[in-house]
């Protein structure tokens, strides 16, 4: 499968999965505008960057797309919608592009300290360590469990190549849980990059991961 991406890993990775298999992408949004003075993300729509980035992916797709999920928030679903505006036609979607909560929400509570949260990247790092009392309870599978359990539900039955996309900390999660991924507490290159995501095959019971060079199988876990 050709997939152009930004993350050359991300091309290199579609490349590696078996012709016939239906696949799923769980990724993050492509490139937003920057941090909002007043603090509010959740209206924030990609730059014409992220729109380029988007439209170049989409025309290099080869396979027929499957089901298409998105965050509540405008600029997972403006990824979608760019991605698909450039798909040759054999490979369009049939289906429209839906919501999916599980996609857009977390257990916990990653908001800034001031506001009464746990702090953004703070939460992930206790995550990472498996600290529940910093993370008020809240476990790394616990949170990988509900957004997988949402990605297999909503993807089945699919078949060529279905899309997710959401947000960086839903996949630094799932790349927490499923390869170790380690960020720390204050942004880094280990972070989740624009446009970056991972790939899946299989059922939810028994099915292969890939991300960042690595391709692991997971059976009755998670």
């Amino acid at each position: 499968m050709t997939f152009a991406s930004r993350n050359p890993w991300m091309t290199a990775a579609a490349a590696e999965i078996p012709d016939g298999i239906p696949a799923v992408l769980f990724m993050r949004h492509e490139e937003r505008y920057g941090n909002p003075p007043d603090g509010d993300y959740s209206k924030l729509l990609l730059t014409p960057e992220g729109v380029r980035s988007a439209n170049a992916t989409g025309a290099s797709i080869d396979r027929k797309l499957g089901v298409l999920r998105s965050s509540c928030v405008g600029r997972c679903k403006q990824t979608l919608q760019e991605i698909v505006r450039s798909v040759p036609a054999p490979f369009a979607p049939d289906g429209q592009i839906a919501e999916c909560r599980e996609f857009s929400e977390l257990l916990g509570d990653p908001r800034p300290k001031e506001e009464g949260g746990i702090g953004w990247y703070e939460y992930y790092n206790y995550l990472q360590l498996h600290d529940a009392a910093a993370t008020r309870g809240v476990t790394l599978e616990a949170e990988a469990g509900r957004i997988l359990d949402a990605l297999f539900r909503e993807t089945a039955g699919s078949r060529g190549l279905s899309i997710a996309c959401s947000h960086d900390g839903h996949v630094v999660i799932l790349a927490s849980a499923l390869f170790g991924l380690r960020t720390g507490t204050t942004w880094s290159e280990e972070w989740c990059h624009y446009a970056e995501g991972l790939f899946f095959y299989g059922e939810r019971d028994d099915f292969t991961a890939l991300w960042r060079g690595q391709k692991k199988r997971f059976r009755g876990g998670l």
